[in-house]
């Protein structure tokens, strides 16, 4: 098989392959192991952990190819039909994967008689180990997913940070692949104490979402972006709104008051993240100080979310 010469490639017991191909197949192995295992310990039924692996892979490939073609606008619209089929070429996003897997897990839940939350939590949970390892990979591809150039000397000179000719950049797949790594060890320990089904994909949504919003303000390569709009930062926000608004749908009496708050806080995070978007770009104002403030305005609605998802008047 011929390899495309460009693409960074290792050895492995004598065959080369894609470096990048390398951490995706890591990745899947490692989410792979991570349902069976929590499938067998929640005591799922008979099947289910091998089905939602098989559905996550088929919808999650194919909601993230899709959803790259019809966003990507280097050729000035969107992708030609004949294209999409073309997978050797690259082309992939990361929030569409995240929307067929969770789409996989709700599916599973259907089709084997069990609580759609049970298996979403189970996808949840295997998503950030897999997405970490796929960061991972990313360090193989040139010109993807670094920051602005560092004004600043915080982080200059750490292994976070890489050097051109030009300057000093953020490498943000090694902080991506990092945060993910957390949010996975949260996930899993939250679902050890969780007693409520779907309450772990609710976390990972609001985790997930909230990290991935400064992820993709970090990252300067325009991937999916028109003008300084990142598309992949809307559907984090999106992720970010639904796992904030469930909870507070389901608010109690008692906890009414707080749930409007969270639902006010969602509305004004994307009224300041809008605004924010625009310093970043437009303004001279520190960058550090911008997104001090970004990191609050997120953090709120996350926060609020969280506390409702505990609180013990929800509705089922």
């Amino acid at each position: 098989m011929n390899l495309y010469e460009e693409a960074e490639k290792i050895s492995i017991l004598g065959l080369n392959v894609y470096r990048f191909g390398f951490f995706v197949m890591l990745g899947m192995l490692g989410a792979a192991a991570v349902i069976g295992f929590l499938s067998w310990a929640r005591r799922c039924r008979k099947g289910t952990g091998p089905l939602l692996l098989l559905m996550s892979i088929l919808l999650g490939g194919l909601c993230s190819r899709a959803v790259f073609c019809l966003l990507n606008q280097e050729l000035g619209a969107m992708m030609p039909l004949a294209s999409w089929f073309r997978f050797t070429g690259g082309g992939w996003s990361m929030m569409g994967l995240v929307g067929g897997v969770m789409l996989a897990g709700f599916l599973t839940g259907k089709l084997t008689g069990q609580k759609p939350g049970l298996t979403l939590d189970l996808a949840a949970c295997a998503l950030p180990l897999f997405i970490a390892l796929e960061r991972a990979g990313e360090g193989s591809i040139p010109e993807f997913d670094y920051s602005r150039r560092l004004t600043t000397g915080l982080l200059e000179g750490t292994f976070l940070s890489f050097s051109d000719y030009d300057g000093s950049y953020l490498a943000t797949w090694k902080l991506a692949a990092i945060l993910m790594l957390i949010i996975f060890l949260v996930l899993v320990w939250d679902m050890t104490r969780s007693r409520r089904d779907g309450d772990t994909c609710l976390l990972f949504l609001m985790l997930f979402g909230g990290c991935s919003i400064l992820l993709e303000s970090l990252r300067y390569d325009r991937f999916l972006s028109i003008s300084f709009v990142g598309l992949q930062q809307i559907f984090a926000g999106v992720l970010l709104a639904v796992g904030v608004l469930v909870p507070a749908f389901q608010a109690g009496r008692r906890s009414k008051k707080l749930a409007l708050w969270a639902l006010v806080s969602v509305a004004v995070m994307v009224i300041l993240a809008i605004l924010l978007e625009f310093a970043l770009d437009r303004t001279t104002i520190n960058k550090l100080l911008i997104y001090a403030l970004y990191l609050l305005v997120v953090a709120v609605p996350v926060t609020l979310g969280i506390i409702l998802r505990q609180r013990p008047d929800r509705a089922k």
